[in-house]
């Protein structure tokens, strides 16, 4: 286990400490502790290609960490009315359809690379600016543009992600 894995496990650890503040309205510190899971993505990924500490298990392991961590916070949020649900549906239905398809893909024995594309990760910024932004004012208004512009990345990269995945397993069928 090398030092990016164990910052996503960390995210996954404490996903649930970040669900308990948040439920219980202590926005301040909950703010904090996404802010430092946030922080802890981005460590892990520039560790992981500074140090050459690239993993299987971590292709694998971040990723699951970023929907955990951002699921539980949409979910949790909408739940007490700070985030639309609109906008919670679609980032817990994006990732129930990449998880899916990766699981078929897999079941099917296709190698599938995790890699992010650059619309992912701009989604998974504005999905984590749109969660800071709600704790940092959480008896204010979201803002339209925080809505939108994270609804829209959200949409864009989850179509992405079934192309690439139509694309995979038409390929193995058409050979």
């Amino acid at each position: 286990m090398n030092l990016p894995n164990v910052l996503s496990v960390f995210r996954l650890f404490v996903t649930a400490f970040f669900i308990l503040l948040a439920a219980y309205r202590l926005y301040p510190y909950a703010l904090a502790l996404f802010v430092l899971q946030a922080i802890s993505d981005l460590l892990d990924g520039f560790f992981a290609r500074r140090m050459g500490a690239k993993t299987t298990l971590g292709a694998y392991l971040d990723p699951l960490a970023d929907k955990v961590m951002l699921a539980s916070s949409y979910i949790v949020l909408a739940l007490q009315g700070m985030i639309p649900a609109p906008l919670m549906y679609l980032v817990i239905v994006r990732d129930i359809v990449i998880g899916g398809g990766f699981l078929l893909l897999f079941r099917r024995g296709l190698k599938v690379n995790p890699a992010p594309s650059f619309v992912s990760k701009a989604t998974t910024v504005f999905q984590m600016l749109t969660v800071v932004y709600v704790l940092w004012r959480p008896h204010g208004s979201i803002e339209s543009f925080f809505v939108y512009v994270t609804g829209l990345l959200t949409l864009v990269s989850g179509i992405q992600y079934v192309f690439i995945g139509g694309q995979v397993l038409f390929r193995k069928e058409t050979a």
